[in-house]
């Protein structure tokens, strides 16, 4: 909803909340759809705006929501705006050896990011439903997972240099993925063994591409390293946690995210705590174990009042985060709580 004056009130407008005037008279009721006699009426009225609804409260759901809200509307358009300026730079390196401005690149990433620094809609949220073409997702791959390493940056304790270290990690880490058949990349089905074989080969592209740029080493090894595992399972060279880069470490939890948050042609993004509960199932001994928890504790921090359905149907809003089950918290429906790590049966299914 949105907060108009009256002068600007327009018939056929719907009242979000009641109008009330500063004696507590009700004016006009939330729920009635505005016509020139009642615009008339508020005119003369001591109140000088009211809530109106927008587009976004007629929507069932909070991804709908934000793609119908104002806000989206217009990161939308900034964030194509520079896009095709990171596509550029992009092309202008794989294809004529260019090297990229990194200055260029953290401004990029500041453009989109700084204008809604504060918005109630996070970038997170925004990224997820923001619809890219087939043909551009792979650039955007990259340029999202650097905003979301500007996001979430300082939540690993990183100094300000660290932090334009970790964004530009995440402009160049998958670059490698340019150098692989797109029909590989984008197979919404099964890897074949040998497809997947090639798929783990775009590390080395990425570090080989990158190898003899001025950029920190950081960068480099974070590329070559966001495939490996604290395990030791990962790829290409079956690392241990000791061996691999910090920046690698961090890199791999937000290419994961990322990956399961973001739309796409043939799936919506996943429920947030659908990517966590994700998480929390394998994460433990393939994660560094601080970043890790670091991450998904900040996470469910950011839905903390949202509005969410479980899978019963029952709408309630999150009140508390449980950190032994990040993907199960406290939750209020009505004047009841429900501790959703003790009722295995009910899960959050969206948000609403």
């Amino acid at each position: 909803m949105e907060l108009i004056a009256t002068a600007a009130l327009q018939p056929g407008m719907e009242v979000a909340e009641d109008a009330v005037d500063y004696k507590g008279n009700l004016l006009v009721k939330k729920g009635t759809t505005l016509d020139k006699l009642t615009i008339q009426k508020l005119l003369i009225s001591p109140i000088k705006c009211i809530q109106i609804k927008e587009a976004e409260d007629y929507v069932p759901t909070y991804f709908e929501k934000i793609k119908v809200s104002k806000t989206f509307q217009q990161f939308e358009s900034v964030y194509h705006a520079n896009f095709t300026a990171y596509k550029v730079a992009l092309d202008s390196f794989i294809l004529k050896k260019v090297p990229p401005n990194n200055n260029d690149l953290l401004q990029i990433v500041e453009n989109i990011f700084t204008p809604f620094e504060r918005s109630r809609i996070t970038i997170l949220d925004m990224l997820a439903v923001l619809k890219i073409t087939d043909s551009d997702l792979l650039y955007a791959h990259g340029l999202n997972v650097a905003l979301i390493c500007k996001y979430t940056g300082k939540w690993f304790s990183l100094d300000d240099e660290e932090l334009k270290t970790l964004i530009l990690c995440g402009f160049y880490y998958d670059i490698g993925k340019h150098k692989l058949p797109r029909e590989i990349i984008f197979k919404p089905g099964k890897l074949t063994s040998e497809e997947l074989a090639l798929m783990r080969t775009h590390p080395v592209h990425s570090y080989n591409l990158i190898q003899n740029l001025s950029i920190d080493i950081n960068i480099k090894l974070a590329a070559l390293m966001h495939h490996e595992r604290c395990d030791g399972n990962g790829y290409p060279q079956k690392l241990s946690a000791d061996r691999i880069n910090r920046f690698a470490k961090i890199i791999s939890i937000i290419d994961a995210y990322e990956a399961m948050t973001s739309y796409r042609a043939y799936r919506d993004p996943l429920c947030p705590f659908k990517v966590i509960e994700i998480f929390e199932k394998d994460g433990l001994e393939r994660y560094d174990v601080a970043y890790y928890l670091t991450f998904l504790e900040r996470m469910v921090e950011e839905y903390i009042g949202k509005e969410v359905m479980l899978n019963d149907g029952t709408e309630c809003s999150i009140v508390l985060i449980n950190k032994q089950d990040l993907s199960r918290p406290m939750v209020r429906a009505g004047n009841d709580y429900i501790d959703l790590s003790r009722e295995k049966n009910r899960y959050i299914e969206k948000l609403i």
